[in-house]
Order: structure tokens, then sequence, then C-alpha cells
């Protein structure tokens, strides 16, 4: 399948344009850029007639259609019943052929089934960021748009995110603002500066040190195959 985004502006985002054919990428920019905003106008979330999913206009799509075609990850879990818990809010994820076996699969890879019965209100911060990740994947939409999955997690569990992305054979968009996690997922790449595209292309080529110096002047250093902020 094929999105195309063209020439799309909002009130945040300015002539952004680019194509994607069944090709994971990672949409990078510093806070505010604009990188959660086209991720919401990607998936509908935002209206704007410019965005189209094969043929078709995004904001033209039905709602069942919709639902399988593009699916968007928040950054932070929300939930409004103080009572549900952690099993019963994935069960309400699982669309397009996915089951209580496959979320079982899933909490177990992300080592969570111990929170099976937990309330999602009083779950960690940590705890919620894999939860919902792990809804995006049992949604199982031919789209699915991850914003910063691994965001409040330590060293351990975001190598089990990566582990997970890595094996996962469906349409990804990842964003994120942790560079390492863009550097070995090896995806193609984004980057939004103001809400402007100013970068395109490989990750090869976005990792080159001419380029990143481009972009982020000298605040940024590679150690070995690891890349850090350079407080010199």
């Amino acid at each position: 399948m094929k999105l195309r985004v063209d020439d799309v502006t909002t009130s945040y985002l300015r002539n952004i344009s680019f194509e994607l054919e069944n090709e994971n990428i990672v949409i990078l920019g510093s806070n505010g850029a604009g990188k959660t905003t086209l991720s919401k106008v990607i998936v509908g979330l935002e209206e704007n007639s410019n965005v189209y999913y094969g043929e078709e206009k995004v904001s033209a799509l039905s709602a069942a259609r919709r639902c399988k075609a593009v699916n968007f990850i928040p950054s932070k879990l929300e939930v409004f019943d103080e009572y549900i818990d952690v099993e019963e809010f994935l069960q309400l994820s699982l669309f397009n052929g996915t089951g209580q076996s496959d979320m079982e699969a899933i909490l177990k890879r992300l080592e969570i089934e111990h929170l099976k019965n937990s309330s999602c209100k009083t779950i960690s911060s940590g705890e919620s960021q894999l939860v919902l990740f792990a809804s995006g994947l049992l949604h199982n939409a031919e789209l699915t748009i991850f914003d910063e999955p691994t965001a409040n997690l330590d060293s351990d569990k975001k190598i089990k995110v990566y582990e997970t992305l890595r094996a996962h054979t469906g349409w990804k968009m990842v964003i994120t603002h942790d560079l390492n996690l863009a550097y070995q997922l090896g995806y193609r790449i984004l980057f939004l500066e103001h809400g402007e595209l100013v970068y395109d292309g490989s990750c090869e080529a976005f990792f080159d040190k001419e380029n990143l110096e481009r972009l982020f002047g000298n605040s940024i250093k590679k150690v070995e195959e690891y890349f850090m902020v350079n407080y010199r």
C-alpha cells in the first residue's frame, strides 16, 4: 500500500510532501517541530485533504476502513474508566485478526504478564508505555504510527521495544527523540525542524558526520556506535 502526503500545511506544518510504499520510517525532530501533528494529519485525527492512502484521501475513508488502514499510538496512556485493567484495555485493541493468544504472546514478549489484572490508572509511566505499545501491535493496522514508544523506559525495556519493532512484520512509522533507536532501526528518516521537512533520506546518510553537524551543530557526538549529547 502507498501513502502520499502532498504539500500539507497547517498552523504547525509548512509544505510537507513525501511518499511511502510499505516502507518503515522514523520521524525525528526537536520538541515542537511538528512530528506528532504530522502523524495526526496522516491518520485523520487532524483533518487535511492532502493525504492519500492508496488512491483515496484519508479524510474520505470510512471509519471501518480507516480502522484497518492506519492507527496512531500516542505517547501517553489515557483511560477514562478508573476500573479498567490492562487485559480489558488490550482486548479493545483486538482488531484485524488478532485474538487472546496474540495478546498473551505480546505480554510475555514485553515481560508485562504480571500487569494483566492491574488497573490502568495505577501502573507506572514506563509500564503504561509498554501497554500502549502492545495495543498498537494488537490493533494490527496496515500502517501503525508509534509516538515516542521508548519514552519513560529503562534500558532493558528499550531493548525489548527495539527487538519487537525489528521482529514485527507490519508497516511502521516511529516518532522518536532517541537517535540511538533511530540508528539501530535503520529505517528511512524524515527530520522536521520548525514545521518544515529538512531531511528525507536513508538512515546511513542521516548519521553521516557532516549531516549531523548541519542539523545539530556540535551538540551531538558519536562514541563508538552510540550518539550522545556533547556537553563539552
